[in-house]
């Protein structure tokens, strides 16, 4: 005798509702986010969405009662980690802690990466109400990286540079691409834009130069007109155009 506390799943194997709940609420979001990635967000209707899966409206609304529900439902996974991974760092923000955040960072874009490209390219998205919860986290993320309570705006800045540059390197990346080596990529250079130092394993090299200073990637502003008007010992001008002929 069957258990009444049992039912078939989709793929005809028998789960407990809890079970059976969870599979349904997957296969909603999978076929959300593949129609918000078709057709944006805004123009995405609930009536479109359950008959995607062959469910009545009803069906769909015992799960999520409006689209927001479901879009909160949707970002959950990539909120819960940024929320976990700022939340871990206390006080003071040490250069080991700062490049661990960074690391770790690089890895939830990694892992989110097709849902971030689909839910970034949408403008109804990016200005919605559930996204707007999140700015608070983003901006912590900023005051963590930066190492300060109150960065200045060439610090926010260059936080800014250093995650558009994890974004740009793992988000848009070509499907037939090295995830491993992006990783690598995408973690350097974020690195080396906050003058954190790069990392061993893809080989490159540390902003600081061999005599120990900052590049002037990674000076402050004020750093790079000072060295640009204190020269190098031949007498030319450090940085871009200080070669041969300059």
């Amino acid at each position: 005798m069957v258990d009444e506390d049992v039912r078939a799943g989709a793929d005809g194997r028998w789960r407990h509702p809890r079970e059976h709940r969870d599979e349904t609420r997957g296969r909603i979001l999978a076929a959300s986010l593949q129609l918000i990635a078709e057709r944006g967000f805004a123009a995405t209707s609930t009536r479109e969405i359950s008959e995607r899966l062959g469910f009545t409206k009803a069906a769909l609304y015992y799960h999520f009662r409006t689209k927001a529900d479901l879009l909160a439902a949707i970002v959950q996974p990539v909120m819960e980690e940024l929320v976990a991974l700022v939340g871990s760092v206390g006080a003071p923000r040490t250069l080991a802690e700062r490049r661990r955040v960074v690391e770790r960072y690089v890895d939830v874009v990694a892992a989110h990466a097709s849902l971030i490209k689909v839910l970034s390219d949408d403008p109804s998205v990016r200005r919605s109400e559930v996204l707007g919860a999140a700015r608070p986290q983003f901006r912590r993320l900023v005051e963590v990286l930066a190492g300060c309570e109150q960065p200045d705006v060439v610090e926010r800045a260059r936080v800014r540079a250093a995650l558009g540059a994890v974004h740009a390197t793992l988000v848009r990346a070509e499907p037939d691409e090295d995830p491993a080596a992006l990783r690598d990529v995408a973690l350097s250079v974020a690195l080396a834009v906050l003058g954190l130092g790069g990392t061993r394993s893809s080989g490159t090299r540390s902003p600081a130069t061999s005599s120990g200073t900052q590049s002037p990637a990674t000076q402050s502003p004020r750093g790079r007109v000072a060295a640009h008007r204190r020269g190098d010992a031949s007498g030319r001008p450090e940085g871009p155009g200080a070669g041969p002929g300059s």
